[in-house]
């Protein structure tokens, strides 16, 4: 709960110590001072701050009331009370105050919300499709004082930090920055897009190895049967590309162990997940399916290669917790936001997955690319980096310790689950676990 403090200034002038009185101080002796008498000063309280109603605009969460005993929040620039509990049920009443129903934020760990009815409340924001205030694209709150805000500028986010699209990041000073760009030419490259017939039909790499890639089995695989390698045309190519563009780039660069970039797990040569064809299929359905999904290795530093390992710290005793722990160790960051980056200049590239630890870092280092050159103004602009900090449900918090995931759009998808069915509530125009640079 917030407590109002009103400090009480008292003032008391301060006793005059007189001298002695010069027609008796021919003695020399020490008279007694005689003080003033004090002096009262009335001071009065400075005035109590009214704290705005669920669905009135703020900047801190000090803006917004308490109810009963829900929690006052600012939610990027709207008040809103904080839930008492797990919301029972998508929009249940039960754990709000009146003219507020619960849902969660989606991508943010603030907790179980009280979202202002409209009917209920003026609301400084916006109405959505079922009735509640929510944040408008452009509304935002401080945030070194709010309970979800974007920062504006590197200052709000403290030293060896830096702000990339309303989220502070750290900032990569060490481990070789390439300086400006965008470096060589790198004449010769296979073609980035696929046009014409068979772009969507399951193939291989060929050569499997190069100086670029590295298709290597793995998962159950051998040299002669890499049942769990094949993929779309177009996806093949883009990788090709991607890691041909990095190989030439970043040849001279003092980071990392350079090299060919290790190749994960894909689709199967039917377009079943990886492992279907030997009773254990090894993604969750609807991923990995008919070509459009590939695991790759990160660049990597003090290792062998950039096969698929985990890049960080991942144990818990003898427990594995299956997301790093720690920051990475072993990332070579530059190279992997290139190569990443290099992927977004297609804009067949629906998004790219990354562990938690390692996101922050390849943000601001895709950031410090696109700022010197080294990445191209539609590949910035293109940037969707998924990952989540905490457990969020989305899917990326674990298991990509050791790889990255890039998923190609489909010809076709499926629209956004309604708040109902997902129980949880978005900001206008913001992706939840997908961040931008641009």
């Amino acid at each position: 709960m917030k407590t109002l403090r009103v400090v009480m200034v008292v003032v008391l002038a301060a006793a005059a110590a007189c001298g002695p009185d010069a027609s008796n101080n021919e003695g020399g002796g020490d008279d007694s001072p005689v003080p003033d008498a004090p002096v009262s000063v009335q001071v009065d309280a400075p005035p109590a701050t009214t704290a705005g109603e669920p669905g009135s605009a703020c900047a801190c969460d000090a803006d917004c009331a308490d109810e009963g005993g829900n929690d006052g929040v600012c939610i990027s620039g709207v008040c809103m009370t904080k839930a008492t509990g797990a919301c029972a049920s998508a929009g249940s009443t039960t754990e709000c105050p009146s003219g507020s129903r619960c849902w969660s934020l989606d991508g943010s760990d603030v907790g179980p919300l009280c979202w202002p009815d409209c009917s209920a409340h003026t609301c400084a924001g916006m109405c959505d499709s079922d009735g509640s205030c929510v944040p408008t694209q452009q509304s935002n709150c401080e945030v070194t004082c709010g309970s979800a805000c974007a920062c504006t500028g590197d200052a709000q986010c403290g030293m060896g930090n830096r702000c990339v699209q309303g989220e502070c990041v750290p900032e990569m000073t060490t481990g070789g920055a390439p300086g400006m760009g965008p470096g060589p030419a790198c004449p010769g490259l296979p073609a980035r897009d696929c046009t014409g017939t068979g772009c969507g039909s399951l193939v291989t790499f060929n050569p499997r190895t190069n100086t670029a890639w590295d298709d290597y089995a793995i998962n159950g695989e051998t040299a002669a049967n890499q049942y769990r390698s094949y993929l779309r045309k177009d996806l093949q190519m883009l990788v090709s590309y991607a890691t041909s563009v990095t190989a030439c780039k970043t040849a001279t660069w003092m980071t990392g162990n350079g090299g060919a970039l290790g190749l994960g797990d894909m689709s199967e040569a039917y377009g079943a997940i990886p492992g279907t064809s030997v009773g254990s299929p090894g993604h969750p359905a609807g991923t990995h399916v008919n070509g459009y999904d590939i695991d790759l290795a990160y660049y990597q530093t003090g290792t062998a290669n950039n096969r698929l390992r985990a890049i960080c710290s991942h144990m818990n005793g003898t427990q594995d917790a299956y997301h790093c722990l720690a920051n990475p160790d072993k990332l070579d960051v530059w190279r992997t936001a290139l190569f990443l980056g290099t992927v977004f200049e297609s804009p067949r590239t629906r998004v790219i997955g990354v562990d938690g630890k390692a996101g922050p870092m390849i943000l601001s280092a895709l950031d410090t690319l696109c700022d010197n050159g080294w990445l191209s103004t539609a590949a910035c602009g293109n940037v969707a980096l998924a990952y989540e900090t905490t457990n969020m449900g989305q899917g990326w918090y674990l298991h990509h310790h050791h790889h990255a995931h890039i998923s190609l759009k489909s010809a076709s998808a499926l629209p956004p689950a309604s708040p109902l069915q997902t129980g949880k509530k978005r900001v206008p125009g913001r992706d939840p676990g997908i961040h931008r640079v641009r």
